[in-house]
């Protein structure tokens, strides 16, 4: 087996916002870098192993909700990597919890070295004591140094939040220039705020005002950013194209008082220090700037219209839905809006289609059929991955891995074909429009489809790569065998559960006419049906139970 070593570097936002600027330096991303690959080119007993870098630029180490940390992690447990050095115990991890984890039971387990070159550790020869109560220690100090660290920067922020120096987001109808405090209107976009506040002055519902706006055609939020500010990245073409403004869009922006100069910061706070979660900030806790930047609306008007809202809702709690089969998965096809139940929880409908304008269904959806339909589509698949668990079983690993090696290479070749294509076609997109063949909407929208596929694609092929990688050296990847191991377990099941559609199912998207369902793990679902296709040509089952034919 070829040896694979792995170095991982890690950059906080931390490391350039409060310390010691020598200490930031020698954190950098180049110095984390230099310093490893001497270390590796001092130590012959490397020489020949084949080495990868892992980097996480701008993410805490309280966690290990990282990217590149994980997809290192994924190729560790496939087998794929036998050392992994880093520069201390704090680049790995920020939290005593997650070092003990992968350094006391993941890595022996696995037989994997770890080496962290300043504190001096190196797992192949630090077995004393000594050495484990010093990494235990260790791990604690950096827990707590963190934890102080996010003390440090939070209580930075408020200082500049005190002083009115805080640079903040610019909200809708305002822009910021990089190097500016205080907001700028942006023409464009405040007249849509000050019909806003002029429809709501004249005694207009926000319904009625959200429906005026769509009649006009006047871009949401979202959508103008896309379009003018080249933002909205996590909104899809689709969502994009139908969105529409919607009443529960309207409140937060006639409430907020930067639309007349003033401006409110910190208005939620850490629940503790460096915890994600977080609770609205009191009134004492806020600051108040009045004055700070170039009004939309007169101070007399946003007062009027404040009168005329609904008071806002203090205390209670929100009821907490109870779980059921499909929740969180089932999303309009139109507008890909999540769906509601209504109707005594027996339907799915679309809040965004009874408003004017909408092109989005106004059929009630029964739950019941849906789930049976959903699990009808699944069960083959079950049947098809539990055949394929059995027969990787009754084959051996390495006779199962070069069975499947083939598919995977296939599928490889045709999803780097397919990249090749999104880059020409960007390429003729970006030339048609510099020849004015194409208005910049029309090109931003796109060019924001083609990025969508490059990146759905790009996962897709370093799954690819990452399970052709394991099946070179003979192992099935663990999602292959994760897939097969739970479609045993619900073969014989006779409705959908909840934890099928967690771990099978990826989206339901629900069209007038029909349903158009997106599954996790879909290139693994290809090859397993590949493989079930070649088994019946040659004859492989006539010993065996029959396979279901692939749907």
């Amino acid at each position: 087996m070829a040896n694979n070593l792995a170095y991982y570097i890690r950059l906080s936002l931390a490391d350039d916002d409060v310390g010691d600027s020598n200490k930031d330096e020698s954190n950098s991303v180049k110095n984390q870098r230099d310093l490893i690959l001497s270390y590796i080119d001092s130590h012959p007993e490397f020489k020949g192993w084949t080495v990868h870098e892992f980097i996480d630029d701008g993410f805490t180490g309280t966690n290990d909700d990282r990217p590149d940390f994980q997809r290192l992690i994924d190729l560790t447990w496939q087998g794929q990597i036998q050392c992994i050095i880093v520069k201390d115990h704090s680049r790995f991890a920020r939290n005593y919890i997650i070092t003990g984890n992968y350094l006391e039971q993941v890595f022996p387990l696995l037989g994997v070295r770890f080496i962290a070159i300043n504190d001096n550790y190196d797992s192949a020869r630090n077995q004393s004591v000594e050495d484990n109560m010093n990494l235990v220690l260790k791990s604690v100090l950096n827990t707590y140094y963190s934890k102080d660290l996010s003390r440090k920067i939070t209580a930075s922020f408020v200082q500049r939040m005190r002083q009115g120096t805080y640079k903040a987001a610019a909200p809708f109808g305002y822009v910021r220039r990089k190097e500016a405090i205080a907001f700028e209107i942006d023409s464009k976009a405040a007249e849509i705020v000050r019909k806003i506040f002029t429809l709501a002055l004249a005694g207009k519902e926000r319904k009625e005002i959200a429906n005026l706006l769509n009649e006009e055609g006047l871009p949401t939020p979202a959508v103008y950013n896309a379009r003018y500010h080249n933002g909205a990245h996590n909104q899809s073409r689709t969502a994009l194209e139908h969105a529409l403004w919607e009443p529960t869009m309207l409140l937060p922006i006639l409430r907020n008082p930067v639309y007349c100069g003033d401006r409110i910061l910190r208005k939620n706070v850490s629940v503790t220090p460096g915890s994600k979660k977080r609770r609205p900030a009191r009134p004492e806790e806020q600051f108040f700037i009045k004055d700070a930047h170039a009004p939309i609306v007169s101070r007399k008007d946003f007062e009027a219209v404040q009168k005329m809202l609904p008071a806002k809702k203090v205390g209670g709690h929100r009821k907490k839905s109870l779980d059921y089969p499909l929740k969180g998965a089932v999303r309009c096809g139109t507008c890909r809006r999540s769906m509601t139940r209504a109707k005594n929880y027996s339907v799915f409908v679309c809040s965004h289609a009874k408003m004017e304008h909408s092109q989005c269904p106004k059929k009630d959806f029964p739950i019941a059929e849906i789930e049976q339909a959903v699990f009808a589509s699944l069960k083959p698949l079950l049947q098809i991955a539990a055949y394929a668990g059995r027969h990787l079983q009754k084959r051996g690993t390495k006779a199962s891995a070069e069975a499947f090696l083939t598919d995977y290479q296939k599928s490889i070749t045709d999803a780097e074909y397919a990249l090749r294509r999104i880059r020409q076609k960007s390429l003729d997109l970006y030339e048609a429009y510099s020849q004015e063949e194409l208005s910049l909407d029309q090109y931003t929208r796109q060019k924001m489809e083609l990025n969508e596929e490059k990146k759905k694609l790009t996962r897709q092929l370093d799954s690819l790569k990452s399970q052709e990688a394991a099946l070179n050296n003979g192992i099935i990847p663990v999602e292959l065998q994760s897939l097969t191991d739970m479609a045993r377990q619900f073969q014989h099941s006779t409705s959908l559960t909840r934890e099928m559609v967690t771990f099978f199912v990826e989206s339901v998207y629900l069209y007038d006419s029909h349903i158009e369902i997106t599954w996790k793990y879909q290139d693994i679902w290809e090859q397993l049906k590949a493989q079930e296709g070649e088994n019946t040509n040659d004859g492989t089952k006539k010993d065996t139970e029959q396979a279901p034919a692939a749907p």
